[in-house]
């Protein structure tokens, strides 16, 4: 017995011992430490090949990957939730509507001139008919670009969103019916806000956010619910709408109000014009993170 328990005790020192073998010495390669953080400050990025191996952890030698990107996620926007870095080296975490894909080797990666997030569009006329649902609608295309409430329906996420007499404090009047002549239906963005985080806890209220923030939120992969007006026309009754791209001198408008056969339900509209009918609503907007 005693014999067995030093060759078990030999048996675990073995890897770690040097070993001579004809004056050349082996030994086991110490792991890379990596310093890990959050990165949410970080623009989405895009895999650009097929063959890019994706890993469990920050890559340590002897390592094999999870999965390669392929078809599923080249030329694909992803999220970038983690770096790690250790001298040269630098590794994202990376997920897309809300799956973490593992990590990546930084260099793999590009970042897009044109932004266009991965979320489901949503109406309020069809098949569901809630005319004055659009904050609702709105909510939950930004929600989808998390991968949240997918498969929740729109009619239940009216049915949770707060109601009341002031939309200081949730949504007035019913969202099934047409409004009348002059009036307003809707939420202010506070108590949207605190909704939404019932969803997503990183939900806020970025009322009063200059183009700049917009564009910002929006490149790091986050969709933005806000006040503007039917398909961001001039002169159009009140609306909501949500945010869901960016490329150099315009904003991509996903717009809940469309019926089924009608075109152009998401389009490419001009910062300029993007901004003066958003602050013509007292640029109100709520961001899902």
């Amino acid at each position: 017995m005693s014999k067995l328990n030093g060759l078990l005790r030999l048996s675990l020192v073995i890897p770690v011992i040097l070993i001579g073998i004809g004056g050349t010495h082996l030994t086991a390669q110490a792991a890379t430490t990596y310093k890990i953080k959050a990165a949410r400050t970080e623009n989405s990025r895009m895999i650009t090949k097929e063959q890019t191996r994706l890993w469990a952890k920050p890559y340590q030698t002897g390592d094999k990957p999870t999965r390669t990107a392929g078809k599923a996620l080249t030329g694909k926007l992803v999220q970038v939730d983690q770096t790690a870095t250790a001298g040269k080296r630098t590794y994202f975490r990376i997920s897309r509507r809300g799956h973490n894909y593992g990590w990546v080797n930084v260099s793999k990666l590009k970042t897009p001139k044109t932004v266009v997030l991965p979320y489901t569009y949503t109406s309020q006329l069809y098949p569901l008919y809630a005319p004055n649902a659009c904050e609702a609608a709105s909510l939950k295309m930004a929600l989808s670009v998390k991968g949240i409430a997918t498969k929740k329906s729109l009619k239940t996420i009216i049915k949770r969103m707060p109601k009341a007499k002031t939309p200081t404090k949730g949504f007035v009047g019913s969202p099934y019916t047409d409004s009348k002549p002059g009036e307003v239906r809707t939420i202010y963005p506070a108590p949207l806000a605190k909704y939404a985080r019932t969803y997503d806890s990183h939900a806020a209220n970025i009322s009063g956010s200059s183009k700049s923030a917009l564009i910002r939120e929006v490149k790091r992969g986050n969709a933005v619910v806000f006040a503007g007006s039917w398909h961001m026309g001039n002169g159009h009754n009140y609306h909501v709408l949500t945010l869901v791209g960016y490329k150099r001198g315009a904003f991509r408008v996903a717009d809940p109000y469309m019926q089924k056969q009608w075109p152009d339900k998401v389009f490419w509209v001009k910062t300029q014009t993007f901004m003066s009918v958003y602050h013509s609503r007292h640029s109100r907007a709520v961001v899902v993170r």
